[in-house]
């Protein structure tokens, strides 16, 4: 495949054709989702169109955990495939494409129906722009590997499908979103303090339009896809309102993640009870920054918000973003400029991973202040230079959502939804566990399973990181959150699935389980210590006397090990973990097979020659296979770890205690043969903060505060407790 010369930019659809032909022979693709993704667009370019049918087909069997969705994943070459079939004459095209999508359309739930505009939102001058460029880059190399030409034979396939029958479905769109919904997409209020907030309603017109229950849905993302969404909610029989945050979408007032939405959402929910198509009543969905706005509402909450389903909620200051106990990450600029480049989306932004890695790395490198990252970037961010003014948890991120005994006063019906490996699922369970403590009789239920963020917002893969998740775990999430509407809107049934407060998923057991309290899981808790046996590291039950320990000695002034940590693939299930700058502990092979199910707490005894330290804690399942299976990640920084609002210095040459305090929540079937393995280090990362130990403000450190390394020594008496049962 590799040479090209015989192909010129001007025709590139001989150059597409040639490589396609190539691609169904040379593609290989281990993740099935991925492979049918790529392989029915092959077959199209390859005019087979029955095969690429079937390989759709194949694709959307992926997405069955969400069917509203599922039935429309990649309608537009679907429909574009079933024209080709029957078209005879180029001028037969509009006529038979049309009599394709109507039928499509008629066999679509209401529900469906209100994704399919983000399917014809190609901009088709754009993309031929891109491949004019990708396709002259590459014939000025001659040659072309299997990954770019598959880029090139994916866009342009977009492009060509959506060239020819773009003009035709949006007007088809347009006429028949008429016919079942009523949307206002430039509405405008005013605040107390005279910000303008930019909303959008949608409203079920079935039926004709009645007063209803408002679904609120306060968004950062602002996107005219938002109003598929709003419409699949409408479809359910519900009136649908997207609050844009202040500074996005028509608003033009500064954009200020976070900040606002306290009071915000009150009078957007203010002025909704005032419409006539209100009867008063709202609930809440939405997920990640949608999650947290919702608990943002429950600080000030007005006593028409009735209910809220926060999926995969952000826990905004120290808890998981922009701070994980305490550490600042290098992703939260990345963040950023992704929601404040613009009043819309940056997605071009934030998707380009290989700018942002090569940003981080180029601070990294430099041993230059954390606080100069976005001037890095090329672009100072005055949010994130504020942010970086708060590093404990102060009153500028408590008045953001509610703060201990306010968790009192949420007196309604709560639905949270997040995944084990949801980097917000410390969020979610901070929120869980604050309300539960401060109101005893809290009517919040919990579902937790294997879910990435995206999962755990209702768009559950069944394979990702090299883990492919039980088929029990592929629940309609979706479904289950409209059950909780109809329930506490309509005075239906509460939803079967939720057999009691909290809903976990034993991963490897093919099973769901529930308990009433998140106490449960502390009941039977094993204790082990960090022994160094002789030479062997080892989780030990048994525990010895505290003079002896394990050291580390790290030199941060070393910055060669940036490209291996950007290039971690972080899966979930693997042959190797990265094991630098750290300590390993492993238990005995079990002899039967248990349950890991809660999370791990403990007490490190450390003694080090700095001030402070960002620690770093892994636990895995080293399966019989050989293979590191993941269950828990943690950081922390030591000077905030008895009290994420203060901190604390350590005491060079002072023997100090740094608590394991952890959000976390993980479910596993532990089988016969098996092993825990704890890894135990010291961060340095260019995709995190660097604490150099000075005792300064660690967004004010550089390498010049590296001086001497960091020796770090853990005593034997140090320990975690873990949640095993059989």
């Amino acid at each position: 495949m590799n040479k090209i010369s015989d192909y010129t930019v001007s025709n590139p659809e001989s150059l597409i054709k040639y490589l396609a032909k190539e691609l169904k022979v040379q593609y290989k693709e281990k993740d099935k989702a991925t492979y049918y993704d790529n392989i029915f667009r092959i077959s199209m370019l390859n005019e087979d169109y029955n095969l690429s049918l079937i390989q759709l087909d194949s694709l959307k069997s992926f997405a069955k955990s969400n069917p509203t969705l599922a039935d429309v994943v990649g309608v537009q070459f679907e429909i574009y495939n079933k024209t080709l079939k029957r078209t005879k004459a180029t001028t037969e095209f509009e006529k038979i494409y049309k009599e394709e999508f109507i039928k499509k359309y008629d066999q679509l739930s209401i529900g469906s129906r209100a994704f399919l505009p983000q399917f014809f939102a190609t901009n088709v001058s754009s993309l031929e722009k891109e491949i004019t460029e990708f396709i002259k880059k590459h014939l000025e190399k001659n040659d072309i590997d299997v990954a770019d030409a598959l880029q090139l034979c994916r866009k342009y396939n977009t492009y060509n499908v959506a060239k020819k029958s773009i003009g035709i479905a949006i007007p088809l769109i347009k006429k028949l979103d008429k016919e079942a919904f009523v949307i206002h997409d430039s509405i405008k209020i005013y605040t107390k303090d005279k910000a303008v907030l930019s909303l959008s309603v949608v409203l079920n017109n079935v039926k004709g339009v009645k007063p209803d229950n408002t679904i609120l849905l306060n968004t950062i993302y602002s996107g005219k896809e938002n109003i598929g969404i709003a419409k699949e909610l409408a479809s359910h029989g519900y009136a649908v309102v997207i609050l844009n945050t202040r500074g996005k979408y028509l608003s033009t007032d500064s954009i200020e993640p976070f900040e606002h939405e306290v009071n915000d959402i009150s009078e957007a929910i203010n002025w909704i009870i005032k419409q006539s198509w209100s009867n008063g009543n709202v609930g809440m969905i939405g997920g990640s920054y949608l999650g947290f706005s919702q608990w943002a509402a429950t600080k000030k909450l007005h006593p028409a918000l009735k209910t809220i389903v926060p999926q995969a909620s952000v826990g905004i200051g120290t808890m998981d973003y922009p701070m994980t106990n305490n550490v600042f990450m290098s992703y939260a600029l990345r963040w950023l400029n992704n929601v404040t480049n613009n009043r819309m989306t940056d997605f071009d932004s934030f998707n380009n991973t290989d700018h942002w890695n090569s940003v981080y790395k180029k601070w990294y490198e430099s041993g230059k202040s954390f606080r100069k990252l976005d001037s890095i970037s090329g672009k100072t961010n005055v949010i994130f230079q504020k942010w970086l003014a708060h590093p404990g948890y102060d009153d500028f991120w408590k008045g953001m959502v509610p703060y201990k005994k306010e968790y009192a006063k949420i007196n309604i019906p709560v639905l949270t939804t997040t995944g084990y490996y949801d980097p917000d699922k410390p969020g979610a369970l901070y929120y869980f566990k604050e309300h539960n403590k401060y109101y005893k009789n809290a009517d919040h239920y919990l579902i937790i399973g294997p879910y990435d963020h995206a999962g755990a917002e209702g768009n559950i893969r069944n394979e990702f990181k090299n883990y492919t998740i039980d088929p029990v775990a592929k629940v309609d999430l979706n479904k289950i959150w409209m059950e909780w509407f109809d329930y506490i809107f309509k005075g239906k049934q509460k939803p079967a699935f939720l057999k009691d407060k909290i809903n976990y998923q034993v991963m490897g057991a093919n099973q769901w389980k529930s308990t009433s309290s998140i106490e449960t899981f502390e009941e039977n808790k094993t204790k082990l210590y960090l022994d160094n046996n002789g030479k062997e590291l080892i989780l030990s039950d048994v525990k010895s006397n505290g003079k002896d320990f394990s050291a580390l000695k790290i030199n941060f002034s070393d910055r060669t090990d940036a490209d291996e940590i950007i290039n971690q693939k972080n899966n979930i299930i693997d042959t190797l973990v990265y094991k630098k700058n750290s300590l390993i502990f492993s238990t005995k092979t079990f002899d039967k097979t248990v349950e890991f199910s809660g999370n791990f707490t403990g007490d490190l005894k450390v003694l080090t020659n700095k001030k402070d330290v960002d620690l770093y804690i892994n636990l895995y399942e080293l399966m019989p296979d050989g293979k590191y299976f993941q269950l828990i990640k943690y950081v922390t920084r030591a000077s905030y770890a008895k009290n994420n609002e203060k901190r604390n210095l350590l005491t060079p040459g002072k023997k100090e205690i740094i608590p394991i305090i952890n959000n976390d929540f993980v479910s596993k079937k532990i089988e016969k043969g098996s092993k825990l393995v704890l890894i135990v280090g010291v961060l340095k990362s260019p995709l995190w903060q660097i604490n150099y130990g000075s005792g300064k403000d660690v967004s004010d450190e550089t390498i010049d505060d590296a001086k001497e390394p960091l020796d770090i020594k853990f005593f034997n008496d140090s320990y975690i407790e873990i949640p095993v049962r059989q």
